[in-house]
């Protein structure tokens, strides 16, 4: 797995970036090793999470509104305790 920076968009969802700069340009944010899908979002288990920090709520195959709702990985719980 590749470095990569996790930050909050202005709406309280965790995206992962490659680049540094535009992690940045968000804000907080910090390095990690977590793999990420071709839309920013944290891979576990397989999956893209769409992980909604200020409700603590996470879905895969969607967002909240499509998706299908997941326990929130503790490890997304732990990154963002870090940006927040």
């Amino acid at each position: 797995m590749a470095q990569s920076y996790a930050y909050l968009d202005n709406t309280g969802i965790l995206h992962l970036h490659p680049l540094k700069s535009e992690a940045a340009k968000n804000g907080k944010y910090i390095g990690t090793n977590l793999d990420y899908d071709e839309s920013g979002f944290p891979i576990i288990g397989g999956e893209g999470v769409v992980y909604y920090v200020h409700k603590d709520k996470a879905y895969i195959n969607g967002n909240e509104n499509d998706g299908q709702p997941i326990a929130t990985p503790s490890s997304l719980r732990e990154l963002t305790e870090q940006i927040k």
